[in-house]
């Protein structure tokens, strides 16, 4: 575990005359060191080295209070006469699985970022990571099918909210709601969901916050390993994955994998609708949705007492079918079975994603000297039996089949300097660099060749100037630079001339991408203010400026996107997207009961979005137009997480508001895309005693409901509300060295028909899955 942001490590100088020495190790109920977290003995403050350690000396006899807490842990104190040098082996326990704490000072917490540890993820495990973490309050996901997803956050995705592994920007298609999050749930060690005044350092995308994931915590010593295996009914899913470590003095290692193979996926409905026309299910079965996800991850590190570093690579492939009857235009006959449920056909598509990271840290007793490193390429394929829009266009000699390939390389580098000064105040500098590359061919086209170079320098600030009040300040400054490579398409220009359209005409519309050098400068700032009132009771205030550049797709985009069946226009004349944003949040936690509420506020003055042009595209099945444009915009929500325990009883419940409006200059407003509705959940856990050889007994009834969705965007249906129930039941068999954690749940219990206003197929008429069974296993390995 680490915190984010901690306090000051030390006060110089205690005593002259001192003698004593304390020394410690700070470790999770597993034996696994806790990195950073913080240690206060009477006011003398230090944080736990990369192995958990901790030492302070030149200590006078006497009484002292220690205290011990770490994020995602129950805060650890005790009283010590210390008359001699001690030893001490401090094991700090789980506060529950997932905690809203983030930043720890030795006064007070700060709850502006979530936490969501390993065993969260197990136990909530939903195919991918987005779908995962959507029952977290605040966030969604926009989803296509069992496996693709990506997430959202407070009505925010794609290109507004960021996340990173082990602190570099995952980068892939972001621009399309039909592209999936290319991270590994299973081998994914734990997540932290940041907003206010710590998204100063992630820049333009994270105008929503920062989804971070981190897979380098440093394991303990010797080996270790887990392995999982889960399946699934409705689409016939088996995935199996290995996590193993092995750490020898100050070198550790780990291999994680994973596959997963899935079938078509099944509907509780035998009909849909698409562009108007009746497509018939058989037996609610969605051809072609089929597919295959692998990913192998290894990493090596190194831990010291003032150096540590860390290397992973990873690579992650999908291969899924689209479902060919809703894949451009209508078809009932390639809706029909094809024998196989697990065949991949035509349509689909093919993403390969490789990440090398390397992380560096430099310790010294009051600075710490930060750098990260990262290379990413994306290649994402799709495929498609070649038709030709026109009737002088023919198949490519080499992969005459492949309608639009995708090739984005990514370079990273960050280099941050974090500093304690005295007692009340910590320091950290930054500057960032990114540089892309887009590659793309296939017969068909969508968007530009581009590159891409963003240079960043940032500065935060935090100042504990009362017990109870702190005061958190970021700054910030972009500059990016944009080019995109012309592009003009003779077959489409020949093709418009031989059917007698104007010469002009025919060349303007042939021009698929001018040549476009963009070159985008802004700077942000952040403020944030929290105050402990009671000792049962924090609140915070938040309020920042946030920026977004451009995307190319936004800018210079150009051509039939199939998915969504409609000609996509970029606008070259797209500014930098500016807004405020205004959060308050408030904590109480009183014995067994805790509650957190926040309420939000986002301004955009110039937000960017697609905007149906009410003409239709001169491209042959091109449909209506729709172009990129800029108006204000406005987004406000409340979030309530409370839970209850009593006895063997646990208890929460959730709820989430969204409201959002664009706002134009003629008056004619409409609600955003992808709104979440309001939604809430509740659940019930029994924990049950031990029984012969079964322990950690738990069973556990949810029930998720979302009213009506009729504030829609244009181009959506409404969607209806909806109420479901969910089950699960867990257990750990104990048989001496072998204890495999067993959990069986059933979703959508009553196999109810409900759409999810944010599924990419709830435009096609298609609804979520009927009732799902999932078996999860969990072996560990010593």
């Amino acid at each position: 575990m680490r915190l984010l942001i901690t306090v000051i490590l030390c006060v110089l100088g205690y005593g002259v005359y001192a003698q004593h020495t304390i020394k410690g190790v700070v470790t999770n109920s597993y034996g696994e060191p806790i990195i950073d977290s913080h240690v206060d003995l009477s006011s003398i403050c230090v944080d736990t080295d990369a192995l958990g350690s901790f030492k302070f000396t030149n200590l006078k006899s006497g009484i002292y209070t220690l205290k011990v807490n770490a994020n995602g842990f129950g805060v650890y104190q005790e009283n010590i006469q210390l008359k001699g040098s001690l030893q001490l082996n401090i094991i700090l326990t789980d506060e529950e699985t997932l905690e809203t704490i983030v930043i720890h000072t030795a006064n007070q917490k700060v709850y502006n970022q979530q936490k969501v540890s390993q065993q969260y993820i197990q136990n909530n495990y939903n195919s991918s990571l987005a779908k995962t973490l959507a029952n977290v309050v605040g966030l969604d996901a926009v989803t296509v099918g069992t496996q693709t997803a990506k997430p959202m956050m407070r009505g925010l995705g794609f290109t507004r909210l960021a996340v990173t592994e082990n602190g570099i920007k995952q980068e892939g298609q972001q621009w399309g709601a039909d592209h999936g999050l290319e991270i590994d749930a299973l081998t994914t060690e734990s997540v932290e969901i940041i907003k206010g005044v710590g998204t100063i350092t992630h820049g333009s995308d994270a105008i929503a916050g920062v989804i971070e994931v981190n897979n380098e915590t440093i394991p303990t010593e010797g080996f270790k390993a887990q392995y999982f295996t889960t399946a699934q009914s409705v689409n016939k899913s088996w995935a199996n994955a290995l996590n193993s470590s092995y750490k020898n003095g100050n070198h550790f290692y780990k291999f994680k994998t994973t596959y997963t193979t899935f079938a078509d996926f099944k509907v509780p409905v035998n009909e849909i609708v698409y562009l108007g026309t009746k497509i018939p299910l058989t037996n609610g079965n969605m051809t072609n949705t089929a597919g295959n996800e692998a990913s192998v991850y290894g990493q090596w590190g190194f831990v010291g007492d003032d150096f540590q570093s860390v290397l992973s690579v990873s690579q992650f492939k999908n291969k899924s079918g689209f479902f060919a009857g809703a894949h451009g235009i209508p078809s009932i006959s390639d809706a029909k079975p094809d024998g196989n449920m697990r065949n991949i056909g035509m349509p689909y598509q093919q993403v390969n994603h490789t990440k090398i990271t390397y992380h560096a840290k430099w310790l010294n007793p009051h600075s710490i000297w930060d750098f990260k490193f990262g290379f990413q390429r994306n290649h994402r394929q799709e495929y498609s039996f070649f038709h030709s829009h026109y009737a002088n266009q023919n198949p490519p000699e080499i992969n005459p089949n492949l309608e639009l390939d995708f090739k984005l390389n990514t370079l990273n580098t960050q280099l941050t300097y974090k500093k304690d000064w005295l007692v009340d105040h910590t320091t950290v500098l930054g500057v960032q660099t990114q540089y892309q590359n887009n590659d793309i061919s296939g017969y068909s086209y969508l968007m530009p060749n581009f590159n891409r170079l963003n240079v960043g320098v940032f500065g935060k600030h935090n100042w504990d100037f009362t017990t109870n009040w702190k005061l958190e300040l970021g700054l910030r400054y972009d500059n990016a630079t944009l080019n995109v490579l012309g592009f003009f398409d003779t077959i489409l220009f020949d093709y418009l001339v031989e059917k007698g359209v104007d010469y002009n005409l025919a060349k303007q519309n042939a021009q698929r991408a001018v040549p476009l050098s963009k070159d985008f400068s802004q700077g942000n700032v952040a403020l944030g203010i929290s105050h402990q009132i009671t000792e049962d009771l924090e609140s915070t205030f938040t309020v920042a400026s946030n920026f977004r550049f451009p995307t190319a797709m936004e800018l210079s985009s150009n051509g039939i996107h199939h998915g969504a069946f409609r000609h996509e226009q970029g606008n070259p004349n797209l500014n930098v997207e500016k807004g405020w944003a205004f959060d308050f949040s408030q904590h109480y936690h009183k014995n067994k009961f805790k509650i957190n509420t926040s309420t939000y506020l986002y301004y955009f003055t110039n937000y960017i979005f697609l905007k149906p042009t009410g003409t239709f595209s001169i491209l042959p099945h091109g449909g209506q137009m729709y172009r990129y444009e800029q108006s204000k915009a406005l987004l406000t929500g409340i979030e309530v997480d409370a839970k209850y325990q009593f006895n063997n009883i646990d208890t929460q419940f959730q709820i989430a508001y969204l409201y959002n409006q664009q706002i134009n200059q003629n008056g004619v407003n409409y609600p955003l895309p992808f709104t979440t509705p309001i939604n809430g959940q509740f659940s019930l856990q029994y924990r049950f005693n031990k029984y012969l050889f079964f322990e950690e007994n738990v069973l556990q009834l949810n029930t998720k409901a979302a009213l009506q969705q009729k504030r829609i965007a244009q181009n959506e249906a409404v969607t209806p509300g909806y109420t479901l129930v969910n089950v699960q039941a867990g257990t750990v068999l104990h048989f001496k060295k072998f204890n495999p954690q067993i959990r069986l749940q059933v979703n959508n219990v009553f196999n109810k028909v409900y759409y999810h206003h944010n599924s990419f197929y709830r435009a096609l008429d298609i609804p979520e899955f009927g009732r799902n069974i999932q078996l999860f296993i969990t072996i560990p390995i010593q």
